[in-house]
């Protein structure tokens, strides 16, 4: 299965650079992966590395190399990729490794003049290590994230949350000097200490941070923000598919190229094109998603501003034993919470509803989640679809899956994740549970379902539960009313159906 692989890999083109590891068991244990297009791009544009990390529910983490530049001009968001790595362990000796990789792949390596990464990025001596000339700095990107997170995480009334994200927007699209102040005392009054520590705040402060993003207008970091989040979001997607390296390497790659080689074909767009579009939805992305502001320029029309001591990097990048300790205590009960849940449903929920409840779980543990809360709901965003859930018992959400089957849905899923709580039968109506099936033998109505969610997929199908479920809902509405109502809804039926066939079809209702 290995071998295969990384046969599969190297038949992407005929420079593409593969160096991997199997485990006991013949399986991937580490791998490390290049085209010659991303090749070729670093070769181009190698000043400024940005290395971003998507890790699964399987211990495994991606390291993804991208370049970043001023006024880079890339065909598409998978174009700045330069390189793929998932070390067999993330222990300083693996990163180490991974960096020794990376180095053999591309000899043009001493020309890398500054790292950006993550805040939490794990075992920075390494890389600085590893190159030993380059500057490692914060990134902007991975910075808002992690402020936007916190924010979230605070449970604000929706208003007030919604304009101290307006504040953080504006910070990240117009970092002066006002925007970055005004932001870091909003933090400080809205944030306490135990959510978000003081240097996290002072991180706005730090003239080093943010000297060289400052020079981008509001149109170009929207544009910018809005392209780094759509390549992180696709690739923490794609590579949390299953628990085999295999796949999730394979399917990567396969995307990587069906990128590239689509926007191959598409002319680039203009500066004046980029600057001419809509900015209110880009706005909108970086208010109501978890999109963040990254970017580094070295070549600057006139010279920073010299960093006091205190505004150095690597204090403040250093790891604290006891909030390593921490984080990978929440790991752990992130996904006992998520076993705990799926095992809930095998257990109350008759096999459709539960079925149906797992692909819901699936979106949810796959998608970014932000939540805030009030005094009664839960506004729980699942990608760009927001969704309020009853506080009272997380019985109810506005959404149509849960409305129509009045099972727990993706968002009700997400919130019992995140509070690390598990699903209890009073969460599930009766007739979906398995005692009320076995009680009644023979008179289950989800027998049918069960059938079409063993089948596979496919537009008829498709098609037909749809027209099933709406004549269903028409016939609810036909029988349950008054004769005067009864009268009147179908006289709106006969015209939208002579509206859409035609008199000259005869068309039953």
């Amino acid at each position: 299965m290995a071998l295969d692989t990384v046969n599969e890999l190297l038949s992407f083109d005929c420079g593409s650079l593969v160096a991997y590891k199997v485990d006991k068991n013949s399986q991937l244990d580490s791998i490390s992966f290049q085209t010659v297009l991303m090749r070729d791009v670093f070769v181009k544009h190698p000043e400024i590395v940005l290395i971003h990390r998507t890790h699964n529910a399987w211990g495994k983490a991606l390291y993804a190399f991208m370049v970043d530049k001023p006024f880079l001009r890339l065909e598409g968001e998978m174009s700045r990729v330069i390189h793929f790595s998932v070390p067999s362990r993330e222990s300083a000796e693996g990163l180490a490794r991974m960096y020794r990789t990376f180095k053999a792949f591309n000899p043009e390596w001493k020309q890398i003049k500054t790292f950006l990464v993550d805040p939490r990025f794990r075992f920075l001596p390494s890389l600085s290590e590893a190159f030993p000339a380059a500057e490692v700095q914060l990134s902007v990107f991975h910075i808002c994230k992690h402020l936007q997170h916190k924010i979230h995480q605070v449970s604000l009334e929706f208003h007030t949350e919604k304009l101290i994200l307006s504040a953080l927007r504006n910070a990240m699209c117009a970092p002066t000097e006002s925007n970055l102040r005004t932001m870091h005392t909003i933090l400080s009054e809205f944030v306490k200490p135990n959510l978000l520590p003081q240097p996290h705040k002072d991180w706005l402060l730090n003239e080093k941070i943010w000297a060289l993003h400052c020079w981008r207008t509001w149109e170009e970091c929207s544009q910018y923000f809005k392209s780094l989040e759509v390549l992180t979001r696709s690739l923490s997607q794609v590579f949390c598919v299953g628990p085999s390296l295999e796949n999730c390497i394979t399917t990567l790659a396969k995307t990587y190229q069906k990128s590239v080689s689509k926007d191959s074909l598409e002319a680039a767009p203009c500066p004046d094109t980029l600057l001419s579009r809509n900015v209110s939805s880009l706005h909108n992305l970086l208010v109501l998603t978890s999109s963040a502001a990254h970017s580094r320029r070295p070549l600057l029309p006139r010279d920073l501003p010299t960093a006091t001591p205190q505004a150095t990097l690597e204090p403040k990048l250093e790891v604290d034993p006891d909030q390593a300790a921490y984080e990978q205590e929440i790991e752990i009960t992130a996904e006992e919470a998520a076993e705990q849940i799926k095992q809930s449903l095998m257990d109350i929920c008759t096999e459709p509803a539960a079925r149906l409840c797992l692909n819901e779980f699936a979106v949810a543990q796959n998608s970014v989640q932000l939540m805030g809360t009030n005094e009664d709901t839960v506004h729980i965003q699942i990608l760009e679809d927001t969704k309020a859930v009853s506080h009272s018992g997380l019985s109810s959400c506005s959404c149509h899956f849960n409305q129509m089957f009045q099972l727990p849905c993706r968002h009700i899923l997400a919130v019992l994740n995140a509070e690390g709580k598990d699903l209890e039968p009073e969460r599930i109506p009766a007739q979906w549970r398995k005692e009320h099936s076995a009680s009644q033998p023979g008179q289950s109505s989800t027998n049918g379902l069960l059938e079409v969610l063993r089948s596979s997929w496919d537009e008829s199908l498709d098609k037909y539960l749809v027209v099933s479920f709406l004549t269903e809902q028409i016939s609810q509405l036909l029988s349950q009313c008054s004769c005067e109502e009864f009268d009147r809804r179908s006289c709106t039926l006969r015209e939208l159906a002579d509206s859409w066939i035609g008199p000259y079809v005869q068309v039953k209702l």
